[in-house]
């Protein structure tokens, strides 16, 4: 890496070394900075003429006095590559005032989901006075509304009407020359109401219904200008005093625009059945990765040791989330429909223990979207600009921070507070993930119904959920609450039931299971006590890292954290763990075996070509099979193991 970056400045560059540009590319000079290099550059940077660099790496401005400046020619070409979601070029940038920030960068896009088939996408837009035209020259005129600002079919209910999200409001306002100050008449935002933190959500469908985007596999660039972390604005949000008027009863109210408040508010932190809790959509901030490299949310709970911080420290913290695919969707009659977005639960520490934690779940991709939640109005600040990384996972507990810190580690979470979790998976014969649901315990958790828990996220369309138990076991019949992570507490409900549910009868599937402690996967085991599945002929089968089930048809099953007395232990049908090839998040990864220590994946054509060969892949984790999405066709897979095991699939994209 270090000899790439060598080469780069030596051949590519012609460098001048003066404070306001320390990398000068010249006019016809082109720049290739290939996939996981880091071109560090303390100063400046100035393009000139028709220069191109086409970013695929990383690449980091950090500024050495307040004259530096980054300035793109017109005429130039800064192109952040995107290979697919989970290899693309980033661009960090510290120390740079914004008026010394010039010109613009594309941005090429892909997501890892698409919402809705109806819904429109969640997304960030991180660009420094990002306007309407520069929106709509991403898709073409035509597709989007952004001038009827009605209140009807033809205006704000229009499928093609854009939007953003107004946190102290709660309400979507319309993105359109010209309306209620946001906009002014040419369409540059007023910075009152939009930063590169606000939360969009862009259609995929014209006024016709018929689709012109889709985010998965139609790859768009955006063009804007970066934006600079000396500026605060750009960079932090103060979360408190956020909107507190209420929604009427269950949501009956009506904002502004005549709107039910139940037509579009989600929150997936808390219950609305049978009615809405009492803070249901309260302190519920909507927001965005306004930076072009990840974000990393894993600590900005936590009060981390002086001089390793990111300087956040939020001590009423519920969690995180963001919706995946195939979970928002709406029509002019009903609003909006949501499904089970991605949660993430912290402790009452500020430490993520509970539901989607992996390694790669707190990491905002750049123009990804998210939810915070808090538990109180209380004023609370987020800063991202130390939040920034280039690794694709959380850096590591103790870890000094910077942009290119080392992953996830140890922690030191008290013995009292470390959180015992299980997720329970959903895939069908492909290998796609259909569903899952977690059950979470530790010494301090609640058993039961409870108001002020931090471990429970609910929703209403699941295949696979727990329901609300009752403190004696099995399961409290007052709440029909269809619970996506569910929590007791791990010493007064040892050995009792979390009722399980599966409602999925289309074809057979297979569940398999997944151990985490301390907010950490755990593929050998919890470091001490067990999980356990009560089948339906009431055998229990201790539950093992990455082993699964096979099943066939709806099932009424039973989560234990330690065996009751007198049970009787079974095997079921418990498969060994397997390799298995099959999409993900509309992606196509290589889940790998327990027994597998490493990897090769090699990607064949349909008439045989190789076409793209990895070697001493890590098989700690989903292998993302590098593909051209945008092209259609008949693939071959092959992933072999150390030891030689073989598995092929043919995949059609």
């Amino acid at each position: 890496m270090i000899k790439k970056l060598f080469i780069l400045k030596l051949i590519l560059f012609n460098i001048y070394c003066f404070s306001q540009v320390l990398t000068y590319v010249g006019n016809s000079a082109l720049v290739t900075i290939q996939s996981q290099t880091l071109l560090y550059n303390g100063g400046g940077l100035q393009t000139a003429g028709t220069s191109i660099v086409n970013n695929s790496g990383n690449v980091m401005l950090s500024a050495s006095s307040t004259n530096d400046m980054m300035s793109i020619a017109n005429t130039s070409n800064f192109n952040l590559r995107l290979a697919s979601t989970s290899d693309y070029g980033q661009l960090y940038i510290t120390g740079i005032p914004q008026d010394n920030i010039t010109g613009k960068v594309n941005k090429e896009y892909l997501s890892d989901y698409v919402n809705g088939a109806t819904g429109r996408q969640q997304i960030g837009l991180p660009f420094h006075n990002f306007t309407i035209p520069e929106l709509v020259a991403v898709f073409g005129e035509g597709n989007l509304n952004v001038t009827n600002t009605t209140n009807n079919s033809s205006g704000r209910f229009n499928v093609s009407s854009a939007f953003w999200w107004n946190n102290a409001r709660a309400r979507f306002d319309q993105i359109a020359y010209g309306w209620n100050g946001a906009y002014d008449a040419a369409g540059t935002p007023t910075p009152a109401f939009i930063s590169p933190l606000t939360y969009y959500i862009l259609p995929r469908r014209k006024a016709d219904e018929s689709v012109f985007w889709n985010p998965t596999s139609d790859k768009r660039t955006f063009t804007g200008t970066p934006v600079s972390d000396n500026t605060l604005s750009n960079v932090q949000i103060t979360l408190g005093g956020g909107y507190s008027s209420g929604f009427g009863v269950n949501g009956s109210g009506t904002n502004y625009f005549g709107e039910r408040y139940y037509s579009y508010i989600d929150d997936p932190f808390r219950s609305k059945t049978p009615n809405w809790e009492s803070d249901y959509g309260i302190n519920l901030y909507h927001l965005a990765n306004p930076f072009l490299t990840n974000v990393d949310l894993k600590f900005i709970g936590t009060s981390e040791a002086t001089g390793i911080t990111d300087d956040n420290n939020i001590n009423n913290l519920v969690g995180v989330a963001y919706y995946g695919n195939s979970q928002v969707n709406w029509d002019i009659t009903q609003g909006a429909r949501y499904g089970t977005a991605i949660v993430a639960l912290a402790d009452e520490f500020g430490n993520f223990q509970s539901g989607d934690i992996s390694t790669n779940r707190l990491l905002i991709k750049p123009m990804g979207a998210f939810m915070v939640k808090l538990r109180s109005n209380a004023s609370q600040t987020l800063n991202l600009s130390k939040t920034r990384r280039f690794k694709y996972t959380s850096r590591g507990n103790s870890t000094n921070y910077s942009v290119s810190a080392a992953k996830m580690g140890e922690g030191s979470i008290p013995a009292d507070k470390i959180v015992k979790q299980v997720a329970v998976v959903m895939y069908d014969a492909d290998g796609l993930e259909l569903d899952r649901t977690y059950y979470a315990v530790s010494p301090t958790a609640v058993t039961g119904r409870n108001t002020i828990t931090n471990r429970q996220s609910y929703s209403q369309d699941k295949k696979i959920y727990t329901k609300e138990e009752a403190t004696t076991g099995g399961e409290d019949y007052n709440y029909s609450d269809k619970l996506y992570i569910n929590e007791a507490n791990q010493l007064n409900y040892k050995s009792k039931e979390i009722p399980l549910y599966i409602d999925y009868s289309e074809k057979p599937y297979q569940v398999k299971f997944e151990l985490y402690e301390a907010g950490e996967r755990v593929e050998n085991g919890l470091s001490s006590g067990a999980f356990y599945l009560k089948n339906t002929t009431n055998e229990f089968i201790k539950i093992a890292d990455g082993e699964s089930l096979s099943m066939n048809g709806s099932q009424h099953l039973g989560l234990y954290y330690e065996l009751p007395d007198g049970a009787t232990l079974g095997t079921g049908n418990v498969l060994k763990s397997q390799t298995i090839i099959g999409k993900k998040d509309e992606q196509w990864v290589v889940r790998f075996a327990k027994d597998w220590n490493k990897a090769t994946v090699e990607v064949y054509s349909a008439a045989g070509q190789l076409l793209n060969s990895k070697s001493q892949i890590p098989t700690s984790s989903d292998y993302s099979i590098p593909m051209n999405y945008q092209v259609k066709g008949v693939f071959l897979v092959k992933a072999i193991s150390e030891k030689g095991e073989v598995v092929i699939k043919k995949i059609v994209n």
